[in-house]
């Protein structure tokens, strides 16, 4: 049975490798980095936000107290690496999707934490940590809960992150040891028995890839040739595809 003092001292755990840089600066602008300390507790500011949101919903008549727990235990697993908990969290035939999946939808428990041990074996210190006052709870005519919630993901990228299917010969971007920190933001669908069956992951690629120095920085001279690139293998692809009947 799962406890909350489970969730507090996962909490209390540092997850980070250090050392970590202060500031990110692959990008048009330099980004600062939150430290281990900065993202806990703004960790534990988010749930203190969220248990006064379910008072404040309960004052008018809508009990929702069942996603305290449901957050807690999926954010614990998270954290943990730890799946066990699976079956109360997500439905069987559970739906989700990733900007790693391509454009597909994985199904089933087995192929979701395929793609959650991804992360886990590239980024072996991938922390997640929620942003107060950035979650979103909508409520069906119908009574179904659906919840948006947006927020850090930091940890350095030690190895491959593999693209779906994620198995053995599935394409991968490349590890670097590089730290990144990068927002994301999730979308949960819950049926009546308070489980997932719906959700998606949802990021921009390119912060996430210039943010660990896969892909050079925009103001660099070989980020413009890199485009330039793009452009004329675009052209080539034009050329080469049947006339659609469409000019410019």
């Amino acid at each position: 049975m799962f406890t909350d003092e489970q969730f507090q001292h996962a909490l209390r755990l540092p997850r980070l490798a250090q050392p970590i840089p202060a500031v990110l600066t692959n990008r048009a602008e330099p980004v600062e980095v939150l430290d281990e300390a900065a993202l806990t507790a703004m960790t534990q500011r988010w749930f203190d936000e969220y248990e006064r949101k379910i008072a404040f919903y309960a004052d008018h008549g809508l009990d929702i107290a069942w996603t305290l727990d449901w957050a807690k235990k999926y954010w614990w697993s998270w954290q943990t690496r730890d799946m066990s908990h699976n079956h109360e969290l997500y439905t069987a035939d559970l739906r989700y999707k990733d900007v790693t999946t391509l454009g597909a939808t994985m199904v089933g428990l087995d192929e979701f934490v395929d793609y959650n041990f991804a992360f886990f074996d590239a980024i072996p210190d991938w922390r997640y940590d929620p942003i107060p006052g950035q979650c979103y709870i909508d409520l069906t005519p119908a009574g179904e809960v659906r919840i948006v919630v947006r927020y850090y993901g930091s940890g350095h990228l030690v190895g491959p992150l593999k693209l779906a299917p994620y198995g053995v010969d599935a394409p991968a971007l490349p590890g670097n040891g590089a730290f990144i920190q990068c927002t994301a933001v999730d979308r949960y669908h819950f049926n009546a028995d308070h489980l997932m069956y719906e959700g998606e992951t949802l990021y921009d690629l390119v912060d996430a890839v210039q943010l660990a120095g896969i892909v050079p920085g925009p103001s660099t001279r070989a980020f413009s040739w890199l485009m330039r690139g793009a452009g004329l293998a675009t052209k080539a692809i034009t050329r080469l595809r049947p006339a659609t009947g469409i000019t410019r």
